[in-house]
């Protein structure tokens, strides 16, 4: 079933580009990044059940769905993340500090410190 959403417990839906929110709506108020839009189908119509077939241009897609006043409908490309790694990209500094070392490793700006085996078996106080 293309282009229909469904929401998945335990996981939240981040978008696939950065936002500036718009408080009252708690959506961006750039939503359309490129405004650039080709017709793929001239008209579709949902079944019973509501539900649109998009074909292959929705293939194996995450989408947040948007509607506005005059029932418009905007399917936003999101990735869904598992809540226990939310924290991530509700933390700046975190998300900033992790941002820099993939940078570095991937420039090879890394500082071996060496085998940490010795520590292997040590017990761990908690």
């Amino acid at each position: 079933m293309l282009g229909v959403f469904y929401a998945i417990p335990f996981e939240w839906v981040i978008p696939t580009y950065p936002q500036v929110f718009i408080m009252s709506l708690g959506y961006s108020s750039n939503m359309i990044e490129n405004q650039d839009f080709k017709i793929v189908k001239d008209s579709v119509k949902t079944d019973d059940k509501g539900r649109l077939i998009l074909g292959t241009v929705a293939k194996a897609k995450s989408y947040r769905v948007l509607i506005n006043e005059v029932g418009q409908i905007l399917l936003d490309p999101v990735v869904n993340i598992p809540e226990r790694e939310l924290w991530i990209w509700q933390n700046s500094v975190a998300l900033t500090s992790l941002e820099v070392g993939i940078k570095q490793a991937s420039s090879s700006e890394l500082h071996d410190l060496g085998s940490f085996a010795q520590y292997a078996d040590l017990e761990i106080d908690e």
